[in-house]
């Protein structure tokens, strides 16, 4: 009686997935915001990478956890840079809303790509 077989392909669950998404776009949100005044190009990077390397390695079954995250973790990001008084300057919850559609939807929107494509490429070779 010997040991189970390795498992083959990636093995991370969706939740750990998702925390390795949310700490490498905190990291680079973080970056973001200490070197100038707001959320941008470092942290919408950050989130790219971060979405594929958790799509990359997330298990098949889970990988629709990665896919949905982007927007969320764009969210979470907001909230707590606008906690900090990072925010986008002036204007009120209207304008940070407006504030964070703008400039979070195509970091957003090609993260979502990124790991939408990643899942179709690794259900394509099942």
């Amino acid at each position: 009686m010997g040991a189970p077989p390795p498992a083959r392909g990636p093995s991370m669950t969706g939740i750990g997935a998702v925390l390795l998404l949310a700490g490498i776009a905190g990291v680079a949100g973080a970056v973001d915001v200490f070197a100038g005044d707001s959320l941008r190009l470092v942290f919408s990077v950050g989130l790219v990478a971060g979405t594929l390397v958790a799509a990359l390695l997330v298990r098949a079954r889970d990988i629709l956890m990665v896919v949905f995250a982007p927007p969320l973790v764009f969210l979470a990001a907001s909230l707590v840079a606008m906690l900090l008084g990072r925010g986008e300057g002036g204007g009120g919850i209207i304008d940070l809303a407006a504030s964070w559609l703008v400039y979070g939807f195509p970091a957003m929107a090609i993260a979502t790509a990124v790991a939408g494509l990643v899942a179709l490429v690794r259900r394509g070779r099942r």
